[in-house]
């Protein structure tokens, strides 16, 4: 299994090693940053595979304890989840249903987790990135992050689900410091109408979405 996730892992960039003779310790994201989202999931269903692909314009503010995505192409679907209220809100047009979450806003890695390398992303004058790995089923089952050395800033994430034949790769793109415009968090009011389903918070598996 292990091995499965470094191949997925070196897929998304050509790296060097570095002879840090002391890994890094585990750090926490930005508390507020926007971007890209982009993810990739495989699937097997009644045994056959398949495969989607997500985009979305992601918005993270930890200290508000909320997360917004917006899909791209689809200007008037998006999801905002209130970590407070716990209660994740998916807006369409004029339409809006609200469901019960579970989990938690997740900002750091894990203080159990194993840094695998430092590497650069791309080549040698790309990205500086820190590999971890956990096994958590919160997280899904086995996940690899690959965060920038200096700063913690998501570049990519691999979940090998505890579900026999399910894999995300998500990736993060174009991401910059604090929130432009603070209305990507508000819901409708009256409130959306409420439902007696439950969903697991998105950012339940850090700095991941499984498939919103």
């Amino acid at each position: 299994m292990m091995f499965k996730l470094l191949s997925v892992v070196c897929l998304l960039g050509i790296y060097s090693s570095f002879g840090y003779t002391q890994p890094p310790k585990p750090c926490c994201a930005p508390e507020q940053w926007e971007g890209l989202l982009h993810i990739t999931r495989g699937d097997l269903v009644s045994g056959q595979p398949e495969l989607a692909d997500f985009t979305y314009i992601m918005s993270y503010d930890y200290g508000m304890k909320r997360l917004a995505l917006k899909v791209l192409g689809s200007p008037n679907v998006r999801v905002v989840q209130d970590f407070d209220k716990m209660m994740q809100y998916v807006i369409s047009g004029t339409t809006c249903n609200a469901t019960k979450m579970v989990g938690e806003l997740m900002n750091c890695i894990s203080m159990d987790a194993t840094h695998l390398q430092t590497f650069h992303f791309g080549g040698m004058q790309g990205l500086m990135v820190d590999a971890w790995q956990m096994m958590s089923p919160d997280l899904g089952g086995n996940v690899v992050i690959d965060v920038t050395h200096d700063g913690c800033v998501p570049v990519a994430t691999v979940v090998t689900n505890t579900k026999p034949g399910m894999m995300s790769i998500l990736e993060y793109q174009n991401i910059t410091m604090g929130i432009k415009d603070p209305s990507v968090f508000n819901v409708p009011s009256p409130p959306c109408p409420p439902s007696d389903k439950q969903v697991d918070g998105v950012a339940k598996q850090l700095f991941g979405i499984p498939g919103v």
